[in-house]
């Protein structure tokens, strides 16, 4: 029996896991449900352990975790070892409060004791801190996700409400073990505060032939807990309403023909009548769509096709901000609409702009690419020189503050967004 354990550590080790015979971890919490989820009255806690019986014990207060819950263990196997996923989904839980728990099981072990806050009540118009990333993949300067685990580090100093991703979570969305790779660096943030991730193009099957093609593997869909389809999805905190849209591999599909939110598809149908419904709703001051490739950007990364899918929306029901990523960079435009730049007095200050404001936020971690980008007309800002970045929105009733950060913790940027 000792000698079999010992051989499954060193498989293990071997493998470049980070996770250790016996260990629970891989946690990160999220919202979940067939529609828009209900993010006041519940959570969903995800996590790997290398047992079959793991629960999840919780309570209003640290040293009394009295309620218990558990789930059907989905079984996976990370280069040959096997492991179990756990995607549980707690109810009834009251707007605005904190909770603490910790996942493990008697017999094996626990993990540290962690805490998340359920959302306000739809319409709240208190302070909510967001933190933003995206192309965090593992490719080079970045293979073992080390760039990112600094933007991790900076940004846990913050009381975040929850975190979205841009999208290019790895760098191969069908490596297994670079998904635990990275869930393993991004728990100190993920499992304390809602991850919402949009996917992006190294998430996805980007070969056109298979009947996969634009859609993540098997590995994400064990893995997270997202509402809807896990792809395109939205949900409410306070007075925000999030949507998130899936760009597939857009200039792949581009080439094909076959760009997602093409005009009468079921997803474009999908996002017209969500964005409909949460503009005519009194209680949201505030829509933030956001996708992994970019509407407005500067280089190779725009994609005209999906540009011309995505903008009639976009421009129709008035989005406030979209965020997206693809460009390793971190860049800043004025409010558009209808093709028509807001010009506005104070390039730090957005005042009841009529356009939406896009910015692209592609640098948490990737290999950093090319400068260049102010010859752009709509263009306010753009790092001169290449720079790992995060961001940390902070909404506030009518008012959105938007500061960036580099991984020397230096703000390299900062607007705001009133109306």
């Amino acid at each position: 029996m000792y000698k079999k354990v010992l051989i499954i550590a060193i498989i293990i080790k071997l493998s470049g896991s980070l996770l250790v015979f016996g260990q629970t971890g891989n946690i990160h919490l999220s919202w979940t449900g067939k529609s828009k989820p209900d993010a006041a009255h519940t959570m969903a806690i995800n996590w790997n352990a290398y047992v079959s019986n793991s629960i999840v014990r919780y309570g209003e207060d640290s040293l009394q975790l009295n309620f218990t819950k558990r789930v059907k263990p989905i079984e996976v196997f990370n280069n040959g070892v096997r492991s179990y996923n756990y995607k549980l989904r707690l109810s009834c839980l009251k707007p605005g409060l904190t909770y603490y728990y910790q996942c493990g099981s008697e017999g094996s072990d626990w993990t540290a004791i962690y805490s998340f806050k359920t959302a306000p009540i739809q319409g709240s118009q208190d302070k909510y801190v967001v933190g933003v990333w995206g192309d965090t993949q593992n490719n080079t300067g970045n293979l073992r996700f080390e760039q990112t685990q600094k933007v991790i580090r900076l940004m846990t100093k913050y009381p975040l409400n929850l975190s979205i991703h841009m999208g290019d979570i790895v760098e191969n969305g069908s490596v297994e073990n670079t998904w635990y790779q990275f869930l393993k660096v991004a728990q100190p943030v993920t499992a304390i505060a809602p991850f919402m991730p949009a996917l992006g193009n190294h998430d996805v099957n980007n070969k056109a032939n298979e009947a996969g093609f634009q859609k993540p593997f098997s590995v994400f869909y064990n893995s997270f807990n997202l509402p809807r389809d896990n792809l395109n999805y939205s949900y409410d905190y306070g007075n925000i309403h999030f949507v998130v849209v899936n760009s597939g591999f857009a200039q792949g599909a581009a080439k094909e023909g076959r760009t997602l939110m093409q005009k009468g598809s079921t997803d474009y149908n999908w996002l017209d009548r969500d964005l409909a419904s949460a503009k005519k709703n009194k209680n949201i001051t505030w829509i933030i769509l956001y996708a992994h490739y970019p509407i407005y950007s500067f280089g190779v990364s725009h994609v005209p096709e999906w540009q011309y899918n995505l903008l009639p929306l976009i421009d129709k029901y008035q989005v406030d901000l979209c965020l997206t990523g693809h460009r390793h960079v971190y860049e800043r435009h004025k409010a558009i609409r209808n093709g028509k730049e807001y010009q506005q007095t104070d390039p730090m200050h957005y005042n009841h702009p009529t356009g939406t404001v896009y910015i692209t936020n592609g640098s948490s971690g990737g290999s950093l690419q090319g400068l260049g980008g102010n010859q752009m007309s709509s263009i306010i800002f753009t790092a001169k020189e290449k720079v790992y970045t995060y961001a940390i929105m902070t909404v506030h009733g009518p008012k959105i503050t938007y500061d960036v950060y580099d991984i020397n913790n230096n703000k390299i940027d900062s607007f705001s967004l009133v109306k």
